[in-house]
């Protein structure tokens, strides 16, 4: 039977947790975000449960008065199943809500799944039937929730009494947050406060969005391509477009056939962009899905200047072009070290030549690298024979492929002299590319799993936040490796650690050096001013900003400032240099990192002049991983601070493993716990994040093999 899914509000009513183990702590991680006050019962308590901030903690066993006053929720999470059931028993007498950890028949509320980005809470449950299934869709959630909705969700938030005063309507009122939203989902960061009083009182805002869908599967389009997708309100497309994109749609969405094929032309280039314009001018949000890349071949510049000409809100979205996906579909990289240093896309469908064309097959024929016709498959014969008798050796290797969405997907190899002569006995039919060069021998596609999983094999073990091993663990196992939870931090945000109102009024400078800063400071600003705008407002009044990299600038852009400052290279000492030539000297400048940080940035700013406020936003808490390490054969860490925390936890490095550090100032703080041979990713890939570590984990399993 199914648990009927609620949500209730726990913000400062009395929680009741029995019980001081993991299982406890596990529990109260889940509810302390939803301001709930916690009571702790237990003869034996852990530590981190006692560092819960404001956690009652009562070191006996549980008794009766426990229950008065009455609590909101109980959890009890005993190891003794007897004690567990007295406490179920009393409270589904008194009707107190109460969850027993791992024994569903005792409970009257189970602990969902949940999924928690700022206001948004998600919660996922299978009655208890597989906890593994609900661990699964959790995932699957996360992964389709855009970065900025916490920023999002608060700027909603803070206008809903304006609007609300505005429009005494609810179901314009319904309307217009609706758009807001959508809006700012398509931006990704908050409107402006002139774009919010313009969606507050006009209507909705038509746009078209040119989405390149790739040369094959659904998932070849591109996450930002999907997303204009899924929030559409038509969508326009082509032949050889997946029908499964099409169901990505929302349900509501108009879908609207144009199909252009050589031969089938199902709408004229100007009907197309006069539908577009109209469907626009109507107020719709509008996804042209073209196949391949729309501004290869595919007049989507065409579209784009009609689009433009006709004062309509337009983007494009590349996408994979048939040039290079089909190619590599049927195993043929188009360029290749020692075979082929050069790529050349050339139509054979042009209007204003004597057989339709390209003219200059002189040119063609001389280059040595790789060419690839499009829209040429009935021109084969003639492409070779111009080919050859402009100079081409007639054994150049070459292949005529259909694949991709095409309805006969074949593939077939031979000489340029008897590529059309074998492409016509295989019965290869349109849509195909042609190719003509060395590259075309090649023929990657079998189970060659040396180049398409070069990791395949390697175990890498992992420390730091949440968000940064993801991203390796995601990259990394995508290249065949298997990785390890080694230790993982949590993000502490210390709100208590700086006053808001002085901050924002006094400094020259804001200073960001992570985006966790950057989350931190603003759900700080938000707690003080329960207003977005004027949260973002009294940021912007006569403030500089300075982040250390594009990932702290984008953080930073999702709650609508946009950095003064990013140093090419994402160091202290590059970011010092950068804000010295921006500011001038005496101003005052503000750290808002990690408690964590090294005294590195703030010491250069202020052998420079500034006067330089070093505030700690938040502090990491980490969690062990496994209590003994399999063998590794590399090791990475992100930060100052889980290099310490690994050390604490495990004291050595494990025999054999590689230790790979993000940037220098980890690699100093490993430096003093080992002296064994390290890399550092930034001067191995040039930058400082988590695709830099398995860019350098890369590049050393080359080098190691004699690659």
């Amino acid at each position: 039977m199914p648990f009927f899914p609620m949500f209730i509000d726990l913000k400062d009513k009395p929680v009741l947790i029995v019980g001081g183990g993991s299982v406890a702590l596990r529990k109260m991680k889940k509810l302390s975000p939803y301001g709930g006050k916690l009571s702790v019962v237990a003869p034996d308590i852990l530590p981190g449960i006692a560092d819960f901030p404001d956690v009652k903690l009562k070191r006996r066993g549980f008794k009766l008065s426990d229950l008065r006053p009455r609590p909101a929720l109980v959890i009890a999470a005993t190891d003794n199943r007897e004690v567990n059931r007295h406490i179920s028993c009393l409270c589904r007498k008194r009707h107190i809500p109460v969850n027993v950890a791992d024994d569903p028949a005792l409970c009257s509320f189970l602990f969902p799944a949940l999924v928690h980005q700022g206001a948004f809470s998600a919660g996922i449950s299978t009655g208890g039937a597989s906890p593994a299934a609900a661990a699964y869709f959790k995932e699957r959630i996360k992964e389709l929730l855009p970065e900025g909705l916490e920023g999002l969700l608060l700027w909603l938030e803070s206008l809903r009494p304006a609007v609300k005063a505005a429009v005494p309507e609810q179901s314009r009122r319904s309307e217009i947050f609706r758009r807001l939203f959508e809006a700012g989902m398509e931006k990704g960061v908050p409107l402006t406060r002139e774009e919010t009083v313009r969606y507050i009182a006009g209507k909705a805002r038509g746009s078209v969005a040119l989405v390149g869908a790739g040369c094959g599967k659904a998932d070849l389009i591109t996450v930002r391509g999907l997303r204009l997708l899924r929030q559409c309100q038509a969508v326009v497309y082509d032949d050889l477009i997946d029908e499964a994109l099409l169901d990505a749609a929302p349900e509501s969405a108009e879908r609207i056939y144009v199909g252009k094929r050589s031969g089938v032309h199902a709408a004229s280039q100007d009907e197309i962009n006069q539908k577009l314009i109209a469907l626009a001018r109507s107020g719709l949000k509008v996804v042209r899905l073209k196949g391949g890349d729309p501004y290869l071949f595919g007049r989507g510049g065409e579209e784009m200047t009609a689009l433009k000409a006709a004062g309509i809100f337009c983007q494009e979205v590349p996408g994979i072009p048939s040039p290079i996906g089909i190619a590599a579909e049927a195993g043929i990289p188009v360029t290749h070290r020692g075979i082929s240093r050069s790529l050349h896309i050339v139509t054979a469908h042009t209007a204003d030549t004597k057989d339709g064309l390209f003219e200059d097959f002189d040119t063609l024929a001389k280059l040595s690298g790789t060419l690839v016709f499009l829209m040429g498959l009935a021109h084969l014969p003639v492409i070779a024979a111009r080919l050859i008798a402009a100079g081409k050796d007639p054994k150049t290797p070459s292949a005529v492929i259909s694949g991709g969405n095409a309805l006969n997907p074949a593939c077939v190899r031979a000489s340029l002299d008897a590529i059309a002569r074998e492409a016509e006995n295989c019965g290869v039919s349109a849509p195909a590319i042609i190719l003509v060069g060395g590259a075309a021998v090649m023929d990657l596609s079998a189970d060659g799993e040396g180049w398409r999983y070069p990791l395949k094999g390697i175990r890498v073990g992992l420390t730091g936040t949440p968000e940064i091993e993801k991203k390796q663990q995601a990259a990394l196992q995508a290249l065949g490796a298997e990785t390890v939870w080694a230790v993982r931090s949590e993000i502490k945000e210390l709100p208590g650690a700086y006053n808001w109102r002085r901050l924002t009024a006094d400094s020259d400078w804001l200073v960001f050096t992570s985006a966790n800063g950057v989350n931190a400071c603003f759900r700080q600003g938000v707690e003080t001013e329960k207003d977005f705008l004027t949260l973002t407002g009294d940021f912007r009044q006569g403030k500089k900003f300075a982040v250390i990299g594009a990932a702290t600038g984008a953080a930073l852009a999702r709650y609508g400032i946009d950095a003064d400052v990013c140093p090419d290279t994402y160091t202290s000492e590059h970011l010092a240099s950068a804000i010295a030539a921006a500011a001038k000297p005496g101003e005052k400048v503000a750290l808002l990192r990690s408690a964590l940080a090294t005294k590195t940035l703030p010491a250069m700013l202020q052998k420079k002049g500034f006067d330089v406020e070093d505030i700690p936003v938040y502090d990491l808490e980490s969690s062990p991983g496994a209590s003994r390490l399999p063998k590794l054969d590399y090791l990475t860490f992100s930060s100052a601070g889980g290099v310490k925390s690994y050390f604490e936890q495990y004291g050595e490095v494990p025999e054999g493993a590689c230790c790979v550090c993000i940037g220098n100032v980890t690699a100093r703080a490993l430096a003093q716990h080992t002296d064994a041979y390290f890399l550092t990713a930034s001067e191995i890939s040039g930058e400082i994040s988590a695709a830099g570590i398995v860019e350098a984990i890369l590049r050393d399993r080359e080098s190691s093999s004699g690659n």
